[in-house]
């Protein structure tokens, strides 16, 4: 990093040292020793609460007075004591906070106390429209017994029409609801279909009863197809030709597509001479047919897709069309389904090198200026066009000095304050609630000054989003720290792994958080799960004691670069499969591989079949590129990792001219 870029990060870290996030003084800044005995008395609450310690709660309220996150506590504590206190107190409370993170949450808890207690009028009055299904049943179930039923079978009809069981709160309700002679055939074949749509079986089966006895065997023969395709297709074919069958045989067709295109084209043809299908009713599965049989890369694609109605092909057909064409090496067709694209879609850089690779296959001579044109961007298909074109990588870094003006208001802005200091007590969820509640109100240069501030205090995710967010995607110190340096190295050199491409698949995966975790369980900077991390360790024998072991970035970071020493020597050192691997699973990327061997690197990314992953390896490899400008390499991830030929010559620069380039850096997603 150069002195330049230093010295305002240095700033920021000095501000971020003075000020703990506390509740600020009147020169702005806070008593460290005070907020730091008071956070740790807020997290031992909090830990004594969870094991069901209420008294916990109660005393360290009453100690911790006007500290920023008090209230927390008494959510908690009304959380776990709501029959202590009544309406007009928990209104009071819900009110006053009605802008914090847990309000939803107690008023949920709350709603349902009151609904399953009795409670009706002071529900009605404090805390009404509810989406809870048996806090609605109950309402209505408490207006029945009152004999208030005017308009309650339309109340009714919603709650009953759901993919799935309602709670069992629900079931008098329905039955009053039935002996008003509902559902009629029409709301019954609904919510029959919505069940099966859900892959709730059981409980279509059991709605079978309140269909018009017309319409179930249609109903039994959507079961088969819903549950084995091809049989239920073959059942099909003695249907008569009558809009419920089509409407059935077309949706199983659409079913079909997605796991076997090839039996749902042949199960089409033959259909085609027994039903009489408007466009509209069969237009869905060919279009489906089309789409599954370009992502398996038949040659035969092309026509498909090209003998469908102008309506049909979007954009997602052309650019599968444009894949295909890229396996076969047929570059008209690359260029066709190009130009046969949205006009804002064929601005977008991907179809932008696509197409200079297209005129380039063809001996175009304008192939030269729209590679030279996009390499002044500075991602993933601009990278790789300077290197095509043999021009210097584009990064023009932006220097973001701290502001402490700025600074200092906005630490005693009492909701950003709340955010910071959530974060540091580990309230991450409740953090990162009210951290963007904030950032929506923020001015640009208060995103920045906010995101400098949340980067000294380690909160590199937020400082990374209220970047990308303030448009300062070219901040890159900021927005790509270099985080355990050392650490990284020094395990990338044991296990023979490149820490730029650690760095660079560590920013995809976490933002560079060590507290990440994914909705699949996933956990720490290199989101790795369990079972990875658990095997990983036994292998090299590395100290693991569990999940929470990966919040910690020195193990994190050992069992992460042990993996992915494994899975380079799996795939040769082929950085591009061992990120669709880290991503999709080994198994996913070793079955791509033998299916599109052969290819050039950038077309067999570009035409993996899983959208996540054709988009995560190349974020994972401009990434990389940048993580080898902060380690003040000269870049070469690109070169062979994906044209597969070293380029010693290639550097990074920043000429004058892309400046205005630099606002499409490096997506911050």
């Amino acid at each position: 990093m150069t002195r330049s870029l230093l010295l305002p990060l240095l700033a920021v870290l000095l501000v971020a040292t003075m000020s703990p996030t506390a509740r600020a003084d009147a020169d702005g800044w806070s008593d460290t020793a005070r907020w730091s005995e008071q956070r740790a008395l807020f997290r031992e609450a909090w830990t004594r609460a969870g094991r069901g310690d209420v008294q916990a709660l109660r005393d360290a309220i009453a100690r911790l007075g006007d500290y920023p996150l008090t209230p927390y506590l008494a959510f908690e504590l009304r959380r776990q004591r709501l029959g202590e206190f009544d309406a007009d107190s928990m209104s009071r409370f819900l009110a006053r906070y009605r802008d914090w993170s847990f309000h939803d949450r107690l008023r949920a808890a709350w709603q349902l106390h009151l609904a399953r207690t009795g409670r009706f009028d002071a529900l009605e009055r404090f805390a009404p429209g509810s989406d809870r299904a048996e806090v609605r049943c109950l309402l209505l179930r408490d207006r029945l017994a009152e004999g208030d039923s005017d308009g309650l079978v339309e109340a009714v009809r919603p709650l009953w029409l759901s993919p799935v069981s309602q709670h069992s709160a629900c079931d008098p309700l329905f039955a009053w609801w039935r002996r008003q002679g509902q559902p009629d055939p029409g709301i019954a074949w609904e919510r029959f279909g919505l069940a099966v749509e859900a892959g709730e079986y059981g409980l279509a089966g059991y709605l079978r009863r309140y269909l018009d006895p017309a319409d179930r065997p249609f109903a039994d023969g959507w079961l088969r197809l819903a549950r084995r395709p091809s049989g239920g297709l073959s059942d099909a074919l003695g249907w008569p030709d009558q809009p419920r069958a089509r409407q059935l045989v077309a949706w199983g067709l659409h079913r079909l597509a997605a796991s076997d295109w090839e039996s749902a084209l042949s199960w089409r043809q033959r259909f085609a001479g027994r039903m009489s299908f408007a466009a509209d009713e069969i237009g869905p599965a060919d279009r489906r047919i089309a789409l599954f049989r370009a992502v398996d890369l038949d040659p035969g694609a092309i026509a498909t897709i090209d003998a469908l109605p102008d309506d049909q092909v979007d954009a997602q057909l052309l650019q599968w069309r444009m894949r295909v064409a890229l396996v076969g090496g047929d570059w008209a067709e690359v260029l066709e389904s190009i130009e046969r694209m949205p006009a804002a879609d064929q601005l977008d850089g991907r179809w932008r090198y696509w197409r200079g690779r297209a005129l380039a296959a063809l001996g175009r001579p304008e192939a030269g200026l729209v590679l030279a044109t996009l390499a002044g961007d500075p991602d993933y298909y601009g990278f790789l066009a300077a290197l095509k074109s043999g021009q210097p990588l584009t990064l023009c870094p932006r220097e973001l000095p701290a502001d402490g003006a700025l600074q200092r208001r906005l630490l005693r802005d009492a909701e950003f304050e709340r955010a910071l200091e959530l974060y540091r007590v580990g309230r991450v969820f409740d953090a990162r609630w009210t951290w963007n509640r904030v950032a929506d109100r923020l001015r640009v240069a208060e995103l920045e000054q906010a995101a400098l501030l949340a980067a000294a205090a380690g909160w590199h995710d937020r400082a990374i989003f209220a970047l990308a967010r303030a448009g300062a995607l070219d901040a890159y110190p900021w927005r790509f720290p270099l985080l355990e340096r050392e650490r990284i190295e020094a395990h990338a050199r044991q296990h023979g792994v490149d820490p730029a491409l650690v760095l660079g698949l560590m920013r995809a995966e976490s933002a560079m958080q060590p507290d990440a975790r994914s909705s699949a369980g996933a956990r720490g900077l290199l989101q790795l799960m369990d079972g990875t991390a658990r095997a990983t360790a036994r292998r090299f024998g590395l100290p693991y004691r569990g999940p929470s072991d990966l919040y910690d970035a020195s193990r994190n970071i050992a069992l992460g670069v042990a993996h992915l020493g494994e899975l380079g020597e799996r795939f040769d050192g082929d950085f591009t499969r061992v990120a669709a691997a880290y991503n999709a699973g080994p198994a996913a990327a070793e079955r791509w591989q033998q299916v599109r061997r052969g290819l050039p690197a950038d077309i067999w990314i570009e035409t993996l079949p899983f959208y996540e992953t054709r988009d995560y390896v190349p974020r994972v490899l401009a990434f990389a590129t940048v993580y080898e400008w902060q380690l003040g390499r000269s870049p070469d991830v690109l070169a062979r990792h994906v044209l597969g030929q070293a380029q010693p010559a290639a550097r990074f620069a920043c000429p004058e001219t892309a400046g205005a380039a630099a606002a499409d850096a490096v997506s911050a997603q």
